[in-house]
């Protein structure tokens, strides 16, 4: 994997140069300030900046595919699954490695009853066969998310409970914009109930050019407009109530609940449940770094009315951080 270091005066000089190296496909993995050198340390607290970036190598298929077939099939594999579940006791052995990898049994029963609905309740003898029937069946169900609507003075509101990775997530979002897809971003470090304490957003956007503030002062003419809130634990009525009257003070924000996908599914319900009541537009799924049982993820595509939006994993910025596909909620 090939890494490139730049210095240069600015973040948009530094991509110039990234991409005529490295091509659209380059990812930064580090921004950081320099000290100002000679004279100008007397008019300037900081000189250039150095961006580190590299091209991540394309991941070879566990599976040879035939052209326009996708004959990969997952429980195929050798996979750590659940000791406790019941793969026996399903027809459809596609569904019953679902149950076994985190989907829950009401989800999987109702899964069962559309593809037997679909093809009949005996499986196709051919094993790609019967992953493509229940994969065409999953489909039905994914609600892809609306994409941002740049420029719309709208602000994009990230809550979730605490140690969900709201900020980071925000940061990678925030950094992608700037830097890969040259919009002009603004951000804001919000109080809630509590203070807002998370430095390092601010630090980060001086580094890249963002401006982060800590008091709402619209209108800002802008293509993205990002607002970070304290995280809020589900049981903590006044700091709700806080988030609630600090959500409402803004122009028609768009709404999105962080949750950190490592958690137990129970728990992710109670939390989702929990902030119901602010309607987000969908969910961003962080941590998938720690967590393998990704078709868990399929509870909240099949047993709410809710996108999801991002996917993410890890600290870097802007690290693993996509579009949410319905591909992605199974294991590498």
């Amino acid at each position: 994997m090939k890494h490139i270091s730049i210095v240069a005066e600015n973040a948009a000089a530094a991509l110039a140069q990234i991409h005529a190296e490295l091509g659209p496909d380059a990812v930064v993995v580090s921004v950081r300030k320099l000290p100002a050198n000679g004279l100008s340390r007397l008019w300037k607290q900081t000189g250039a900046i150095e961006v580190t970036a590299t091209v991540p190598e394309a991941e070879p298929r566990k599976h040879l595919v035939p052209p326009g077939e996708d004959a990969y099939v997952p429980f195929g594999d050798k996979l750590e699954t659940d000791p406790d579940a019941p793969l026996g006791l399903r027809r459809w052995k596609s569904i019953a490695w679902l149950e076994s990898m985190g989907l829950l049994a009401s989800v999987a029963d109702e899964l069962e009853r559309r593809v037997c609905a679909a093809h009949g309740e005996n499986p196709p003898p051919m094993p790609v066969a019967e992953w493509a029937a229940v994969r065409a069946v999953l489909a039905k169900f994914w609600r892809p998310a609306r994409s941002p609507m740049e420029g719309t003075g709208r602000p994009h509101v990230f809550i979730g409970p605490a140690g969900s990775g709201k900020t980071t997530a925000l940061c990678k979002w925030m950094t992608a914009a700037a830097l890969r897809d040259e919009q002009t971003v603004h951000a804001w470090r919000l109080d809630g109930e509590t203070a807002n304490v998370a430095e390092f957003l601010t630090l980060h956007g001086e580094m890249i050019g963002v401006p982060v503030e800590r008091f709402w002062n619209a209108p800002v003419a802008a293509d993205l407009l990002l607002v970070d809130l304290p995280g809020v634990e589900p049981g903590n009525a006044p700091a709700l109530a806080a988030l609630r009257e600090r959500i409402a003070a803004l122009p028609s924000p768009h709404v999105h609940l962080v949750l950190n996908a490592a958690y137990e599914t129970a728990v992710l319900f109670e939390q989702f449940h929990a902030f119901a009541s602010f309607a987000p537009e969908d969910v961003i799924f962080t941590h998938l770094d720690e967590e393998r049982r990704r078709v868990k993820l399929w509870n909240f595509v099949l047993g709410t009315n809710c996108s999801v939006s991002f996917l993410g994993g890890g600290q870097k910025i802007p690290g693993d951080f996509r579009r949410a596909e319905s591909a992605l909620l199974f294991p590498n």
